[in-house]
């Protein structure tokens, strides 16, 4: 995955990862881990849609060429 951003935010990062001694990759893993922790909830992996409660689906409730 990859993200653009502007060069002096880059410079920023990298100079906070030199500051503390980290890779600029785990200097951003402990910010997402930080931010996550401060909202109170995780960040989850794979987006959850809630569609509601649904039945058992029959091949007429999707296609249209059952008989």
């Amino acid at each position: 995955m990859s993200i653009q951003i502007s060069p002096e935010t880059e410079t920023l990062l990298a100079k906070e990862a030199r500051r503390q001694g980290l890779s600029v990759d785990a200097l951003l893993q402990r910010l997402i881990v930080q931010f996550s922790a401060g909202t109170g909830r995780e960040v989850p992996e794979l987006p959850v849609l809630h569609l509601g409660p649904m039945g058992p689906l029959h091949r007429r409730d999707i296609y249209d060429d059952a008989r």
